[in-house]
Formats: structure tokens, sequence, C-alpha cells
């Protein structure tokens, strides 16, 4: 992965103190792409690039890039299937001059301009300045798998892969309206919890003017209309569901650097790591890659056992990870900062840092189905398909006076038998709107929320009110927020030792094949994700199969009540904890009460993230020099 920064400004802005804080935003991400970079600068706009190399290490690679006068060129992540696009574009008469996905998505945008973006299966962030029009695009793909932030202010829009680079172009002051606000409903509005700052969603671009700086907003991808047929055989979908991840794995081991792969132990990491060792003989395959499989442990892992079972069946090496927990002010400033919310999520940055101490550069890993298969929290919701259908069979029978099938109904369902009314869902209360530092800080939380909330349900309504209620819950969970959140986290706590994460279940066709399912397919007979375990479950032995329960890497919780009351202690009576608008006072007169202590240690786990902050900022690399990247033709 790499890092993106860019900033548009009027005419009334020093230009040279800018060019100086692009280069600061970049030194404030540079973990993101250690190896090379590039600088822009056209007219009002200065964009940077910082490039972790992972295709075609060359010179070649650097960005900004362009092949002619008029375009150029930012990219974060990966397009897998850029070879068979580049095989389109040589077909047109587009000659190469890398092997870098970057150059096959430039020039894919000249070729079939938006129209090009339904063609990548990847994880990618791009952005493309067009010195013709004067315009630039930035664009997210159609699940929202890499970060990108948008500053907005009165003479500047700014842009950058992290929320960090921001504090280059002055305080990151937080938004009180949503600071205290659950960080899943900041996610569901595309927020954050900052002043100006917001997210693109996923499947949409800006369209942003040079000349005036006016922004326009546009979706591009309209998953609802990517479904797959879903064959009415079970058989049938467990082989195709088989075929689509093989070939998504495949698809994600082309790389010029080390590749790896982490093992939980759980099904999902377990079929990942079961296909990579199938391939590993494939001819085809490259050949560097390392399936000595890096495994967390911690206190309480359900699963550790049997990711070293699996381990030794396919004769590997497992290389263990002992997560730091001990936590101290330092520690929480760094992984707050880092991660750019206020959650302990400490094992995912020592998994990383662990492989990247192996010589691991890209992870394989098992990230994303259960959103679209059904993790167990969503189970209540998902039962309102299988409630409903009792409904409606109550209604017929009541409705035709089928007396005996009533009695059955009685018989068999209980309660459930004089049930007449169907569940519906209601995405308002999905949407937690709760300021849990109301009393200690100054927000409205009036209009503007309701206004955003209002929005999102009405468009809701509008595309997937005809879809079962489960269908509704499953596309809410995966493309409104949720998904974008939770793998944010992942890209930074994984960028943090400059390591590419590629998850083969967010590939779009398994993605969106899963999401097509029915539910009696993806929880049948009593078993959690039942298509994935039958899939393969002649390959999979049967300690990993028969698994009852779910677990994944939980956020670190491990640090006494004590501890944590004394990290209260010491940075409330700060005095730079006075700076905010916070009610310190009542702050520090309800912690020596013994009131309110959780509320007031979510106050301070985001002092602490902007101490991160302002760390970072005060040992910004001075070094980094940047320079313009020449057109591509003129290098050779």
């Amino acid at each position: 992965m790499c890092g993106l920064a860019g900033i548009i400004f009027s005419k009334l802005k020093d230009k040279s103190l800018l060019k100086n804080s692009i280069v600061e935003m970049s030194s404030l991400i540079q973990h993101r792409g250690p190896d090379q970079n590039g600088f822009l600068e056209f007219q009002n706009l200065f964009l940077s690039h910082l490039r972790y190399a992972v295709m075609d290490p060359r010179n070649l690679g650097r960005q900004p890039m362009s092949v002619d006068d008029r375009y150029s060129i930012i990219f974060n992540g990966e397009v897998y299937n850029y070879k068979e696009i580049r095989k389109k574009l040589i077909n047109k008469g587009y000659k190469f001059y890398s092997n870098s996905d970057t150059e096959v998505a430039l020039n894919s945008f000249k070729e079939w301009g938006i129209g090009s973006f339904d063609l990548f299966n990847g994880d990618w962030i791009i952005c493309i300045l067009d010195k013709v029009k004067k315009n630039i695009i930035i664009a997210k793909d159609g699940l929202g798998t890499k970060p990108i932030y948008v500053l907005k202010d009165k003479d500047i829009i700014s842009f950058c892969s992290e929320i960090k680079g921001f504090r280059a172009l002055g305080s990151i002051d937080f938004n009180y309206d949503t600071i205290g606000m659950s960080q899943l409903s900041v996610y569901n509005i595309n927020s954050t919890k900052f002043k100006n700052i917001s997210q693109i969603k996923p499947g949409w671009y800006l369209d942003i003017s040079l000349n005036n700086l006016a922004i326009s907003e546009k979706q591009w991808f309209y998953p609802l209309k990517n479904l797959f047929s879903i064959h009415p055989d079970y058989e049938t979908n467990k082989l195709e569901l088989k075929q689509k991840l093989h070939d998504a794995v495949k698809l994600r081991l082309d790389a010029d650097l080390k590749i790896g792969t982490s093992l939980s132990g759980g099904i999902d990491s377990s079929i990942i790591f079961t296909i990579l060792n199938e391939l590993e003989f494939s001819k085809d395959i490259n050949k560097k890659i390392d399936l000595n499989p890096t495994i967390v442990n911690y206190e309480n892992n359900l699963s550790f056992d049997e990711a070293k079972k699996l381990s030794e069946l396919h004769d590997r090496e497992y290389n263990i990870v002992n997560p730091e927990l001990e936590f101290n002010s330092e520690k929480l400033e760094n992984i707050f900062s880092q991660l750019e919310i206020t959650e302990e999520y400490s094992k995912q940055i020592d998994l990383y840092k662990a492989q990247k101490k192996l010589g691991i550069d890209v992870s394989i890993d098992g990230l994303g189905p259960d959103e679209f298969l059904g993790n167990p929290s969503f189970f209540p919701q998902l039962s309102f398909s299988f409630f409903n259908n009792i409904v409606d069979l109550n209604k017929m029978n009541k409705k035709f006076n089928f007396t005996e099938n009533i009695n059955f109904m009685n018989k068999y369902f209980g309660s459930l038998g004089n049930s007449f009314k169907n569940a519906s869902i209601n995405f308002e209360n999905f949407i937690n709107f709760e300021n849990f530092m109301s009393g200690y800080v100054n927000a409205s939380n009036l209009g503007y929320h309701d206004e955003e909330i209002d929005v999102l349900i009405k468009s809701m309504e509008k595309d997937i009110s005809s879809y079962n209620v489960d269908f509704q819950y499953t596309f809410f969970k995966t493309h409104c927020g949720f998904m974008q959140f939770f793998l944010h986290k992942w890209d930074k706590a994984a960028m943090a030792s400059s390591v590419e994460i590629r998850s083969p279940f967010l590939d779009k066709n398994v993605y969106l094949y899963l999401l097509s399912l029915p539910l009696e397919k993806k929880i049948k007979g009593g078993n959690l994700k039942s298509i994935l375990k039958d899939s393969f479950e002649d390959v999979l032995p049967d300690y990993i199969i028969n698994q009852n329960f779910k677990q994944g890497l939980p956020i670190s919780k491990n640090f006494n009540h004590e501890i944590k009351i004394e990290l209260i202690k010491n940075t409330i009576n700060e005095t730079k904890f006075n700076n905010y608008n916070w009610d310190t006072k009542k702050i520090r007169n309800d912690f020596n009460s013994n009131i309110n202590t959780e509320s007031i240690w979510l106050i301070v786990k985001n002092y602490l993230m902007q101490k991160g902050f302002e760390t970072r900022y005060k040992n910004i690399d001075k070094k980094i020099n940047f320079n313009e990247v020449p057109i591509l033709s003129s290098i050779n």
C-alpha cells in the first residue's frame, strides 16, 4: 500500500507555506510508503505520493505517474486483475513502460473514464488529475477497503490517506458533535470525530474543480446491480464459492516482495492458509512465499492449539507472537494516533510488527467474511427472515380459515403460531447518536445528524426495501460504514509496520457472491458459515470444521481497574488537558467522586490520541525530499 496527500488552494493562500505543508503531510504518513516518493505541482494543486513498491520496484513505478502531458495519477492499493486489463489496452494500441498496476489504472481511465473503475478487481484509492479540464477525481473502491480523508475549509481542500497528515495544516480540532458518539455511528454517516474532516463513501468519487474548489460527489458502483444469480443447488454453490476463493487467493500472489500469512485457527484464516498450501506447487505462482504462519497467542485464545495443529499438518514452522500487553500513557498515545480511533486494538499492530521482523512485506489474511455470512452478533436481526416466514403462513391460514393448519402451527411453534405482525428493519435503531460525553463537552447533536440519518434511511428504503430483511441488514452492515470502520483499523495496524494486507474474501467476485447467497445457505443445519465449512470439508480437519465458537483478535482489555484509574488521574491533571472544549472542572470533580468513570475514560483516550498526533508532528523527519516525477515515456 501507499500514502497519498494533496492540497488544492485558492489564490488567497500562501503557496510557499502550503508547499512546505504537503511535505510535512507526507512525512507524517511515511510508514505507508517507505520505498519511493514523488511530488507534483500544477497551478493551485500540490500532490505527493509515498510508495510501498510491492509491484515493479523500479523507478518506473514512482508516482505521481504520467504517460502524457494531460493526466497524472496517484494510487493506493492494488488492482489484482491488472494483467487482464493490460492485455485489452495493448490490443487497443496502448504502450506500457512499467509492470505496475498503476500504469494500467491510468491508461484505463484514459480509455474508459469513470467506467474504468468497474473493471478493477482490487482494494484501491485512485486520484487522477486532468490538466485540460483542470479537475481532480478521487475515487474509492466499491467496498471502501482503503482509507482516504478529505478536509474542507474556506480556501482549501486537502486529502490524505490518514487523518494525522492534516496536522501539517494546523491543529486537528475535534468535532464536539461527534467526538462522544459511537465510532460506528460516525462511520455510518461517512464522517469523523474531527472538524471539517470526512470520508468518501464506498463506491463513490469526488470531482473537484481546480478553478473554484467546487466539489461534486457521485456514485460509480451500485452493488445491487452486480449481485450474482444463485443456483438453487447447494452442491453447485459450494463448488462455485470454492473456485472463486481459489481464484481470489491466486490473484493476490502477484508481488515482487515477500508474501506471508497469519493464522488464527478459525475457519476463515484456516481456509486461506489451506488454499495457499495447495497453490504453492503451481508452476505459475510467485515463489517469494513464506507459508510458515504467524500466530498470535494471548490469554483465553480458543483457537491457538488448532492453529498450531493445522500448521503441523502442512509441515509448517509457525511463528508465535506474544502481544505487548502492558499499557501506559505513551503506548496508548501511539496506538490511538496510529489507528485514529480510541480502541485498544494492539494485537493487530503487534502481529504485523512481528511479520515485518520476519521479512514479510505482504500478508494474505482471512479478513472479511463475517459480515457477509452472519456474525453471531447479527443473529437477532437475521432471524427476522425466518420469523416472517412463519408470520406469512399464519396470515394465510387465518385468511382462508385453515383450522387444521392453525392447530398444527400452534402445536409445533407455540406462541409463534399466533404471530401476525411482520418484523422489519428500522435502520435508525442501528445508528446510535447518543453522545456519551454529554455533560462534559459542548455538543449540540441537534439537526445536523438528524438530517444525515434521514438521508441514509431514505436512500436505504428506496434501494432495498423490497429485499428480504436478512439481506437488508447484511447490506447495511457491509456497505454503510461498518466494513470501512473494520477494514481501516486493520489497514492502519498493518501499515504501521509497512505491511500490506490482502484479503481474498474481499475479492469483488467473492464478497458479492456471499452477499447474494440466501440466508438458509449461510446458516444451515445450525452451523455458522455453513457454506464455507461445507465447501472445504474435504481439505480441512474436523477440529476446524466442528468449531462452535467465534473469536478473532479481540480488543485488548488486560490492564486492570487500578491501572486505568491511575492513567485517568494523571491525564486529567495535565495542564494541556485544559485546552479542549470539555468541562475540565466537572470531569475532575466527577472522577474524584467516582462518577461516570467510563465516560471520563473515553475523554481521556481522545486526549491521548491528540497527544499522539502532536508527538508525531514534533518528530517529523525533516530529511524527506520530494522531486517531480518525469513522464514515463521520457524516462525510456
